[in-house]
């Protein structure tokens, strides 16, 4: 979360540390509005920082493991955000079977999604996308070993900040975790829970401190 002149961004990670706890958020925001009476931060934890560590390393090894597949793999870069969104764009229309580090906005949310994995259509497939006759679906690393509603909410926002550029929602959402299982869900089944914990969230935030501007949902594909 952080706040350019009026205007708030938020991450898929804010919305679901809201899910956890709404002070939490508010406390994110309050440190915003007022960082000389906020809090000290805590110091780095060691533990943390290893877990993150390896948390890089089980991304790498699902990277690796689409290279191996004989996937045409490339990683997003870039000197901004605003660069890294339009060579995200720019990989998805080229049609790149997968994509790393995507970067994905529909303001006032944006982030960086681990991958995106092509799903080519087939010749009466029902899902429409603007790109061509492929879409993309949301995939995200995780350590855990087992589903928590913390990731498929995450997931969930990834997949809405997607539809936006390529014209419809991922019918699949999939977490890699940390034991080699990779679930995948129905978007379907969790999106209309998320649209209306995200709705909670915006609203919260544009009744809190004299109510900055936050930008609300807008398509970019036509």
């Amino acid at each position: 979360m952080y706040k350019q002149r009026v205007q708030l961004h938020f991450s898929p990670s804010d919305l679901t540390r809201y899910m956890e706890s709404p002070f939490a958020s508010w406390m994110d925001r309050f440190s915003i509005e007022y960082p000389d009476q906020s809090p000290e931060k805590d110091p780095v934890d060691a533990l943390m920082s290893s877990l993150a560590e390896k948390g890089y390393e089980h991304e790498d090894a699902l990277e690796a493991a689409f290279i191996e597949q004989g996937l045409n793999v490339v990683k997003i870069e870039g000197e901004s955000s605003d660069e890294r969104h339009t060579n995200t764009i720019a990989a998805m229309r080229q049609g790149i079977d997968v994509i790393v580090q995507a970067r994905l906005e529909l303001p006032p949310f944006g982030g960086y999604a681990d991958f995106l994995v092509k799903v080519p259509h087939e010749d009466e497939s029902r899902i429409k996308s603007c790109l061509g006759n492929w879409h993309y679906e949301v995939w995200d690393t995780k350590l855990a070993s087992k589903l928590k509603p913390t990731f498929i909410i995450q997931l969930c926002c990834y997949a809405q900040m997607l539809e936006a550029i390529q014209g419809c929602l991922p019918e699949f959402i999939t977490v890699a975790l940390g034991n080699g299982a990779n679930e995948r869900l129905r978007t379907s089944d969790y999106f209309y829970y998320y649209r209306t914990l995200k709705s909670s969230f915006i609203n919260d935030h544009s009744n809190l401190y004299g109510s900055p501007r936050v930008l609300q949902d807008k398509s970019l594909c036509s």
